[in-house]
């Protein structure tokens, strides 16, 4: 009864609650997210935290905090007040330096209904919280998850901060969905699907460092079969798989191999899990050679590429120094990959 008193006297906030309850998203969002202008070159942690802004802007029932590193991670939007002893209008959520806790509070807020919740940290801390996002995988609760500084190209905080092995420990979760965008426009559209999803948990994966825009030849039209052509396989040599920040590194390498007669089609997978279901059941163009290209642990990757195929990563932990100096002297460098590319095509 005091519901629908209340329901009555409060038309426009019953109709809030409904959406709330039900994840209902503006019809607009998308729009409203891929218009945003952002300037590259630009970290992927900056661009999703443009379209972070704009999706607190438009879904009122968003909420979320980091644990203790909201600068860093670009996930605190102050305007929208913080949740305060006594005072629980704020949606920011201070959640202090304990990963476990935070994933098991959001995963509490979920089931709860009526708000979507996200959590924010460094990626090489997802192992503190790895229980809570399996459970949110277990019980299909659509959390989102910020994981930033995703690789050895986080640079000076050296080997204990640089993920390398966390990538595909989050993808081989059963029902998490993790996306490693690798520019701007594919960052906007990684918020854009991890918000649409209501019936698993998502992981966003991205840089501390800037990327340059993706030059992609038919744009972002495949974005959500988990991976796409940026440059056209037609009559091409090889074919270059990557993700995240490596899509910039496959595009220079393909410019340097094109400079030696070797045509290389680049294919951006920003999930892998969807793309591979997809390549089984489309098939994708004949070429000589196979190459995945990832600052990741490599095992995963021969999915795609096949047994006799060529994956570049790093089956080891990284260095301590600056990060492009450690990504290169790992063998993160258009010509070393270049290089590798031509002596397994010959």
């Amino acid at each position: 009864k005091e519901f629908k008193a209340w329901a009555e006297a409060n038309p426009e906030l019953k109709k809030q609650w409904e959406q709330a309850m039900s994840l209902k998203l503006p019809v607009d969002l998308k729009e409203e997210i891929m218009d945003l202008e952002i300037e590259a070159p630009i970290a992927t942690r900056k661009s999703a935290g443009a379209a972070l802004a704009k999706a607190f802007e438009i879904v009122p029932y968003l909420v979320g905090g980091s644990a203790d590193l909201a600068p860093s991670t670009k996930t605190y939007n102050g305007e929208y007040g913080e949740v305060q002893k006594g005072d629980y209008s704020g949606r920011n959520l201070r959640f202090g330096v304990r990963e476990h806790a935070m994933g098991a509070v959001v995963n509490g807020i979920s089931l709860h209904q009526g708000f979507r919740p996200f959590a924010a940290t460094f990626l090489v801390f997802s192992d503190y919280m790895r229980p809570a996002i399996r459970l949110a995988a277990l019980m299909k609760q659509p959390v989102i998850y910020v994981f930033t500084h995703d690789s050895i190209f986080v640079g000076e905080d050296g080997p204990t901060h640089q993920p390398v092995e966390h990538v595909e420990a989050l993808r081989i979760i059963p029902g998490l969905k993790v996306l490693r965008p690798g520019d701007e426009e594919e960052a906007k559209a990684a918020w854009v699907e991890a918000l649409e999803t209501t019936d698993q948990p998502t992981a966003l994966i991205l840089t501390r460092q800037n990327l340059e825009h993706i030059q992609k030849y038919q744009g972002l039209d495949n974005f959500n079969n988990g991976g796409y052509f940026v440059s056209s396989p037609v009559e091409a040599d090889t074919m270059i798989f990557a993700s995240g920040s490596e899509v910039n590194l496959a595009e220079e390498s393909a410019k340097l191999l094109a400079e030696k007669g070797i045509k290389a089609a680049v294919v951006s997978v920003p999930e892998r899990r969807k793309f591979e279901k997809y390549a089984a059941e489309h098939k994708l163009p004949e070429v000589k050679l196979r190459v995945a290209i990832e600052a990741g642990v490599t095992d995963g990757w021969y999915r795609l590429v096949g047994r006799d195929g060529l994956v570049i990563g790093l089956d080891r932990f990284g260095l301590s120094g600056k990060g492009q100096e450690v990504g290169e002297e790992l063998g993160f460098k258009a010509e070393k990959v270049a290089a590798k590319i031509e002596a397994a095509l010959e």
